[in-house]
């Protein structure tokens, strides 16, 4: 077999060989055979549903735990806080756990790929990956300072000392753990493996998704419209590399890391008066103006950059092994 080199300008179109069709179409065999646009459309319906039961049900009982109004759940600033907000999350485990049988008769492991076992090598490599783009990022911005304006220059602030910071390192890794699997699961789990077994074209099986998967971080309160809408490019231009790299890896342990290193990179530093209970340190910005759109689509093309290094190396070792095997 051969592999097809693919080109930047065909990469959304995922032109691709012999070897990934069938990494593909791998991926999405456990969503066979009730495929049924009304059965994904429903279930689609139901873990949104679920989600945000879980999350009124917890933000009250949270509310009267740390005698907090409700609303400060959102903001995540202290460790209580952040906990509830992501403890959240659990809402799309429980929903999967109940529209995988009620409506595909599948189980929650089917999620994962052919294997129904979580790849845990590719994991880890994702979570160094993208732990590694955050330090990267982070010296980029003390550069970026030398050349601001003093009004827009960032500041890293310390948020709280080391020693009560380290208390709640485990359960910040949990929480956001349970946070970012909920969300692999349902979009680069669920969704992608029911629209790609339906569906041929990426704009459906990978954009779509992603593209909600990116309104759903819309949050013009916090940063603004501008910046609000620069979030959700980020995003859903993510949420599009993510669904390649699983069905290019056949499992969703790369996505699940790479997704977990990104948000676990807050426990170390994170942005100051949103989501930073857990963090050690916090970036000090005006969220609303436009270093922060400038921060987040640099981001974006960082990540694009070096999607596309790694695709073009993916498919060179699969040319290489392709010829070694038919020698």
């Amino acid at each position: 077999m051969q592999a097809t080199l693919v080109s930047p300008g065909a990469m959304l179109m995922l032109a691709r060989g012999d070897d990934a069709e069938a990494l593909m179409d791998d991926f999405s065999t456990p969503a066979l055979p009730r495929v049924q646009i009304w059965r994904t459309a429903v279930g689609f319906v139901l873990l949104i549903g679920t989600f945000f039961g879980a999350t009124f049900l917890l933000f009250r009982l949270g509310a009267r735990m740390i005698e907090a109004p409700a609303p400060e759940m959102l903001t995540g600033g202290t460790p209580l806080s952040a906990m509830i907000f992501f403890a959240t999350f659990i809402g799309f485990h429980v929903g999967l756990l109940v529209v995988l049988p009620l409506l595909h008769r599948r189980g929650y492991s089917s999620l994962f790929g052919p294997s129904r076992r979580l790849n845990m090598r590719h994991f880890a490599w994702g979570t160094l990956a993208t732990l590694a783009l955050a330090a990267g990022l982070y010296g980029l911005m003390f550069v970026e300072r030398l050349f601001l304006p003093a009004a827009l220059e960032p500041s890293i602030a310390l948020l709280r000392p080391v020693g009560e910071w380290a208390v709640w390192l485990i359960p910040a890794l949990a929480v956001i753990f349970l946070q970012t699997f909920a969300e692999e699961a349902l979009f680069r789990g669920y969704l992608l493996q029911q629209l790609r077994a339906r569906f041929s074209s990426v704009w459906v099986w990978a954009v779509l998704p992603s593209f909600i998967f990116g309104l759903l971080h819309f949050d013009a309160a916090t940063y603004g419209w501008v910046n609000a809408g620069a979030y959700v490019v980020n995003t859903t231009v993510t949420g599009i590399l993510l669904c390649l790299i699983t069905v290019r890896t056949g499992n969703l342990g790369a996505a699940a890391g790479l997704h977990f290193g990104n948000n676990a990179a807050l426990v170390f530093i994170g942005i100051d008066g949103t989501l930073d209970g857990f963090s050690l340190a916090a970036v000090v910005m005006p969220l609303q103006e436009g270093y922060t759109a400038w921060s987040i689509l640099s981001q974006t093309v960082v990540t694009l950059i070096l999607f596309t290094i790694w695709w073009f190396w993916m498919n060179r070792r699969d040319k290489i092994a392709n010829a070694a095997s038919g020698a």
